[in-house]
């Protein structure tokens, strides 16, 4: 907000970068990127590289999140005849915004209908009480990131322990019985090449080599139905449904994937970490299970 209390030209995400204020979004399919939008015929961001729309236009300049000194939204709301509204533009003579109050009579009178709500623009010489909020967004993304990070990002995963180290493991055995590791620290372990691994990387060992050997998978709860964890989109969590009401599925509309390995088709969702409940870890472990 300016000095004199009218709202500046910044609304929306702002990102600021290098002590430069841009308008910001989160890039897409650019995942965890946020991508600087500078206004037409100002300078492009300094040392970062642009992202190209299919017509060959600059779309914008996405950055990892760490490199950015803030990201933030900016909220606008002021009042017009003592009711709340939340700013949707200005101009120099005139202020418009959605009507946040309940008073029908009033929206009647004075406001357009919109699909939604009501919507109005004021000379600004009757809007009062000009507030402007900000809301952080990098230290949201910087947790999300940390947390996906923690939990591998939801992904199901074997591991095998041998010899004190911990290697990641296919959840089956070969035709022979042994089960394969990868880890590059595996070279002086003695335990032979993989030879459908010609990057030299992957070992097999059978379940009597290893201290343990289990798989780990995360199941969560989204709109009172069940589903497991397979992995994350764009930080959004993935999941399978493993309930069987077809309502369910129906009227949330699921999307429908062929699942891998020639299985029956599944019904998934991505969505927001704080929308599920319920998540849990598990872990099965897999040499008790070959007994």
């Amino acid at each position: 907000m300016n000095a004199d209390g009218r709202f500046d030209r910044y609304e929306g995400e702002v990102a600021v970068f290098r002590g430069v204020r841009f308008a910001a979004r989160s890039a897409a399919s650019r995942w965890p990127c946020v991508e600087l939008l500078p206004e037409p015929g100002s300078s492009a961001p300094e040392g970062v590289a642009p992202r190209y729309a299919a017509d060959g236009s600059v779309a914008g300049y996405p950055l990892a999140p760490d490199r950015l000194d803030a990201w933030y939204a900016v909220h606008r709301t002021f009042r017009w005849r003592g009711e709340l509204f939340e700013c949707t533009g200005a101009t120099d003579a005139t202020i418009a915004g959605h009507y946040l109050g309940d008073d029908q009579g009033f929206a009647d009178e004075h406001l357009k209908r919109r699909v939604i709500g009501y919507r109005g623009e004021f000379p600004r010489g009757e809007v009062t009480d000009p507030t402007e909020r900000r809301e952080d967004l990098l230290g949201p993304r910087a947790e999300l990131l940390r947390r996906l990070a923690e939990a591998n990002d939801f992904r199901p995963e074997a591991c095998a322990v041998h010899r004190g180290g911990t290697y990641p493991a296919d959840a089956r055995a070969d035709a022979s019985g042994r089960i394969a590791l990868t880890g590059a620290g595996l070279a002086s372990s003695g335990l032979p090449a993989d030879p459908r691994a010609p990057d030299g990387n992957r070992y097999l060992a059978t379940p009597e080599q290893l201290e343990a050997w289990y798989r780990t998978h995360w199941t969560f709860r989204w709109e009172g139905g069940p589903f497991e964890a397979v992995g994350t989109v764009e930080g959004r969590i993935k999941g399978v449904y493993t309930g069987a009401d077809w309502g369910f599925v129906d009227s949330l509309q699921l999307t429908r994937e062929t699942a891998p390995h020639g299985t029956p088709s599944r019904y998934t969702v991505e969505v927001d970490l704080d929308t599920v409940t319920d998540l849990e870890r598990h872990r099965t472990d897999l040499l008790t299970t070959r007994q």
